[in-house]
């Protein structure tokens, strides 16, 4: 599944052939058909591989609930290096959404549950550093933060993918960061005018 996975987040799923997966696998396709039905239930698995491992990113990053963790999941979307050469394909997820013959409607699905999952979790933290005194701006909408730095994060992966390496995402990453840090500074600097 991991190669048949590569090879898709790789080529897109129109790009790749069975004779892909069947050369990156060692499978042969009627074993695959078996399995997975065809290449379009062998993509949704592979898909719904990805969805999981990125999730397992945001749980991994986003415990503490507050704005430094969220700026340690941002530099870790950002920063995928550590990937190897498959860092620089940039997002699965938005390759598939962006791809030039469409999105299937149970890929979609697929894709919008993820993009709901992650603005719940996003939106969490910002709510939770707000209730705790970490955001004091009573002005901030979380939801709308939550979706600017969703398609933000996406738009530094779309980088990745268009410039083939993973330093095209870095200003972007920090960009963001030095924004979030500023709601830290808002805070403290209220904090100041107080005494």
């Amino acid at each position: 599944m991991r190669k048949a996975l590569l090879v898709f987040w790789l080529k897109g799923y129109e790009g790749a052939s069975l004779s892909d997966i069947e050369g990156a696998t060692g499978v042969a396709r009627t074993s695959l058909y078996n399995v997975f039905g065809n290449k379009e239930g062998l993509f949704y698995a592979a898909l719904e591989r990805y969805i999981e491992a990125t999730k397992r990113l945001y749980e991994k990053y986003l415990k503490k609930e507050d704005i430094e963790s969220l700026e340690k999941l941002i530099d870790a979307y950002a920063r995928s290096e550590k990937l190897g050469d498959v860092g620089s394909w940039g997002c699965l997820m938005l390759n598939t959404i962006t791809a030039a013959d469409g999105v299937s409607p149970e890929a979609h699905r697929m894709i919008e549950a993820f993009r709901t999952y992650a603005i719940q979790k996003i939106e969490t933290v910002l709510k939770a550093a707000h209730s705790n005194g970490e955001i004091v701006d009573s002005s901030i909408n979380c939801h709308a933060w939550t979706e600017f730095i969703l398609v933000t994060m996406w738009g530094a992966k779309a980088a990745i993918r268009h410039a083939g390496n993973t330093r095209a995402a870095l200003p972007v990453a920090n960009t963001l960061s030095q924004i979030l840090r500023g709601l830290r500074t808002a805070q403290r600097i209220a904090t100041i005018e107080k005494v």
